[in-house]
């Protein structure tokens, strides 16, 4: 990995940081920033199945709604503390990650994304009828989580540093595990995964594997929707959210990891600007998404083409 990429990272990283010091960055704006790097993180974790590993995920919301819920559990109950929330949402996360990927791996093509998507709806339904976990209202009214004793996270500018902490973290990952070994037989895997598999490569076993990575990631940025939000739902574990977590990855640009980033930001951005205007706005933002896939195939990041900039790569 280049150290070019590191310093550019660092650079974007570091006006992020000082997007909160624009003038009329309002509570408003830092919500709807926290937002838009959440889900771009969790459709980066995406792509590592969809662009590297050529598996397609309906399930990805599941993974989200699972660690939201494992940080509202612990906060109903008067745990605050943010790094055992994050800790218990590994837990329960890879425990239904391992479940899920084990069974799933075993089939191909669309009976892979069939089975994500069976898993998912068994989760929905558990919590949708649930009592336990509030039913549908889900759990609501949660106080704010703690850092650390002295500092919680109760605040719209604290939350958005910690989301971009986290996208950074998750970025860092993402970045070393595509450039290593590993990587290049996810991307061998996506290719010919017969062939890869006459090489001598474990294939169930290293899909599992980028299954979890991409599961543990999704359900970490799940854990800290709750201290945005103050609740979860089973509204989070909706197969539409999976969807739109594919929407966002294609839109910015599949087999990359800053693409699938743009994408989500720019898909949640849309979304909150449409909707603030007309009720259909989905009908705008289905005619914006037809537009981006039949004029762009290769996403946002793909238009650097058609304005003379080098070509994008699968690395990216």
């Amino acid at each position: 990995m280049s150290r070019g990429t590191w310093v550019r990272a660092a650079v974007v990283f570091a006006a992020l940081a000082a997007l909160p010091l624009l003038p009329g960055m309002s509570q408003y704006y830092l919500l709807l920033a926290f937002d838009a790097l959440l889900f771009g993180a969790i459709a980066m974790s995406l792509d590592l199945l969809m662009g590297y590993t050529g598996l397609v995920s309906f399930g990805h919301a599941a993974f989200f709604g699972l660690g939201a819920y494992s940080t509202a559990v612990l906060l109903e109950r008067g745990v605050r503390s943010l790094p055992l929330c994050l800790a218990f949402a590994l837990v329960v996360v890879g425990l239904y990650a391992l479940l899920v990927s084990y069974f799933s791996t075993t089939r191909r093509g669309i009976y892979f994304a069939l089975l994500t998507l069976i898993f998912a709806e068994v989760v929905y339904t558990f919590f949708r009828y649930t009592q336990t976990f509030g039913g549908s209202d889900g759990i609501q009214g949660l106080a704010a989580p703690h850092l650390w004793s002295a500092v919680a996270i109760d605040t719209p500018l604290r939350n958005y540093y910690l989301i971009l902490a986290y996208l950074f973290a998750a970025w860092a990952a993402c970045r070393v595990l595509v450039a290593s070994h590993f990587g290049r037989v996810l991307v061998a895997i996506r290719e010919n995964e017969d062939r890869a598999r006459f090489l001598g490569y474990n294939v169930q076993r290293y899909k599992m594997a980028v299954c979890m990575i991409s599961a543990l990631l999704t359900g970490l940025g799940g854990a800290l929707y709750p201290g945005r939000a103050a609740f979860a739902t089973p509204d989070l574990m909706l197969w539409t959210v999976s969807g739109e977590f594919i929407i966002m990855v294609m839109i910015g640009g599949i087999g990359t990891l800053v693409g699938p980033i743009v994408g989500g930001a720019f898909f949640v951005v849309l979304q909150e600007k449409v909707s603030s205007y007309v009720e259909w706005y989905f009908i705008i933002i289905g005619l914006v998404l037809v537009f981006i896939v039949l004029f762009m195939p290769k996403g946002l990041l793909g238009f650097r083409r058609m304005l003379g900039f080098r070509q994008w790569r699968s690395t990216a």
